[in-house]
C-alpha cells in the first residue's frame, strides 16, 4: 500500500497535474514532515488532507501543529471552511486530531485491493 501511494512518479505526476499541493516541513535544513492537500471535488467547502506525517524522531515537537496549522491557512486563503481527513482507527494521532479540533464523522471500511481493507475514521474541523 505505502509503495503505491508513495511512488515518487506518483507524487511528481499529483505536483504537476494540481492534484494534491505538498508541504514539507523542514527545520535547519532537515525534513521534519510533510502534508498533502487537496479539495473535495464534490463540496467546495472542504480541503481534504490526504497525507500528513512527521518523522518518528520529529514526532512530539510540534511539527504536526505546524503543518495543521499550514493547512488552515491555505484552506482559509481559499475561502473554504471544513478540513477533512482519514485516519485509522487504532492509529494514536486520532488522539492527536481531536486536541486539534477534529472530530470523528463517520467510520468507514475501504477496500484498496490485493486484500487491504483500511478501518478508518473521517474526521473533520470546522475553520471560521
Amino acid at each position: 500500500m505505502l509503495d503505491s501511494i508513495y511512488e515518487l512518479d506518483k507524487i511528481e505526476q499529483q505536483i504537476a497535474n494540481g492534484e494534491q499541493t505538498y508541504l514539507l516541513l523542514t527545520e535547519d535544513g532537515e525534513p521534519k514532515g510533510f502534508a498533502a492537500y487537496a479539495a473535495l471535488p464534490d463540496d467546495e467547502s472542504v480541503i481534504k488532507v490526504h497525507k500528513l506525517y512527521c518523522l518518528p524522531e520529529a514526532q512530539g515537537q510540534g511539527y504536526g501543529r505546524m503543518l495543521i496549522s499550514a493547512v488552515e491557512q491555505a484552506l482559509t486563503e481559499a475561502g473554504k471552511s471544513i478540513m477533512e481527513l482519514n485516519v485509522n482507527r487504532n492509529n494514536p494521532a486520532v488522539r492527536f486530531y481531536e486536541k486539534m479540533g477534529f472530530g470523528i464523522v463517520k467510520s468507514e471500511d475501504i477496500e484498496i485491493g490485493k486484500g487491504f481493507i483500511l478501518n478508518d475514521y473521517v474526521m473533520r474541523k470546522s475553520i471560521s
